[in-house]
């Protein structure tokens, strides 16, 4: 489910490029570094969400001095990482951010989820083979990596793993027993086997088809 209207997908994308060209180009801050204390801070827990005022409110640089104050650093300071005049370009690192936002308004998962399985670095290394193609292109392959499970581990416990939960919140949040839930993850119960509205309940908390958990 998006989070959003898709009215404001288009000014979010570029918000998020913009906020990722100016932390890094500008600012001069290593990407992973920016990246992380974006991922600590509530700006990206809301604009997630969708909240308007962090999708299609603020600019990008507003986004990125938010995630700096609130990370703890002062963009102000001219001595501070902060300091520095920015260029609005089309670079490498925007294309990155616009690909970003498109990939989780289409997913619904939130940041810190996509970047388990795509990191933003990996995100940036498809600039140069995908940048002009149609979006749809980059989406083929986010979620080829999103929704592949790692080798020898259920898709079940890919997905609960995905979004950070332990094996008794997924079963708090179901309502589907622990033992089963530790059943279907180790094979001892093949998941194949469950009831329909097992599998329902699963695929709702972790957001993704049931088909996806066979």
């Amino acid at each position: 489910m998006n989070a959003y209207d898709k009215d404001y997908l288009e000014d979010a994308s570029g918000h998020l490029g913009t906020m990722l060209d100016y932390a890094v180009y500008t600012l001069n801050l290593p990407l992973r570094a920016f990246y992380d204390r974006f991922l600590a801070s509530r700006v990206a827990v809301n604009f997630s969400l969708g909240h308007p005022k962090y999708v299609a409110g603020m600019s990008g640089i507003e986004l990125a001095r938010a995630v700096l104050e609130e990370t703890g650093i002062c963009p102000d300071e001219p001595s501070g990482a902060a300091s520095g005049v920015y260029k609005n370009t089309r670079t490498d690192l925007y294309w990155a951010g616009w690909a970003l936002a498109q990939l989780q308004w289409a997913s619904g998962w939130d940041f810190d989820q996509i970047d388990r399985r795509f990191p933003i670095e990996d995100i940036l290394r498809l600039f140069y083979p995908l940048h002009e193609a149609d979006i749809s292109r980059f989406l083929d392959e986010a979620f080829r990596r999103l929704e592949a499970p790692v080798a020898g581990e259920s898709p079940l416990k890919a997905h609960r793993k995905a979004l950070g939960l332990t094996q008794s919140e997924l079963s708090q949040r179901s309502g589907i027993s622990l033992r089963m839930i530790r059943a279907y993850e180790q094979g001892a119960q093949p998941i194949s086997r469950a009831e329909a509205s097992t599998l329902l309940h699963l695929s709702h908390v972790l957001r993704c088809p049931p088909q996806q958990l066979l």
